[in-house]
């Protein structure tokens, strides 16, 4: 059981930015991609959720072949993507966000209600039920973005920057609330994010993408130890 992206080549109308790169991931288990800007982290998991197309490998799911889905059926499937920007529906309120969540998992809501655990441990997002997500602040709108697709009970999670533009305390917060998902869900997560150190610590195993090649792989806390991937991503 896990998702497994096998030698993936993807990109944007003549440019390639992906070429042969592999990455996998298990339920329950964190998948850091990290790498510098325009290393292709974004491409990566837009093409595995099929709002990009793949131009060669392959996407696998529990062993199933899924690249040739289009993304609301990889979605059904709960391949579910957080982009970056969160991306919510401004003028909807947060409850009404979350219902949209919730068709993603029609055929598969059986057991408890995996929002419940987040709304007690961030009860803010509680708090902001009934008001437009449009108005919200960045930290609250990702915390409702990450809620969201987890009403979508996803079975793997892409997560494209969730810190992005938040302050040191928010991006606390937003790794708290994805620990939390990982620990109700049982959930597969590929983290996609700039804040390296944050996301090694919290990860399982690690990917370093450089000019759209896995350049380095292996346990988080192992490719965090590294003495090429301290000086180019950690500030060390």
């Amino acid at each position: 059981m896990s998702l497994q992206v096998q030698g993936l080549r993807a990109g944007y109308g003549r440019a390639t930015i992906l070429e042969d790169v592999s990455v996998e991931v298990a339920p329950g288990e964190v998948a850091a991609v990290i790498g510098s800007n325009g290393a292709g982290k974004t491409t990566l998991v837009k093409t595995i959720a099929g709002s990009l197309a793949a131009r060669g490998g392959r996407i696998l799911q529990d062993g199933d072949a899924i690249g040739g889905l289009p993304p609301e059926k990889r979605a059904r499937r709960g391949v579910v993507m957080v982009p970056e920007g969160r991306r919510l529906f401004g003028n909807l309120t947060v409850e009404e966000n979350i219902r949209l969540g919730r068709q993603a998992a029609r055929g598969r809501d059986e057991g408890d209600d995996p929002v419940e655990p987040l709304l007690e441990a961030f009860p803010i997002v509680r708090e902001r039920w009934t008001q437009r997500a449009g108005l919200l602040s960045g930290g609250e709108q990702q915390m409702v973005a990450l809620t969201r697709a987890v009403a979508g009970r996803p079975r793997y999670l892409l997560l494209d920057e969730p810190s992005l533009g938040l302050s040191p305390r928010l991006t606390q917060e937003v790794f708290r609330l994805v620990r939390l998902v990982v620990e109700t869900t049982n959930a597969g997560v590929i983290l996609v994010e700039q804040m390296a150190d944050q996301a090694l610590k919290l990860a399982t195993n690690a990917y370093v993408l450089d000019q759209g090649r896995v350049s380095a792989s292996g346990p988080a806390e192992e490719i965090r130890r590294s003495d090429a991937v301290r000086k180019a991503y950690l500030g060390g």
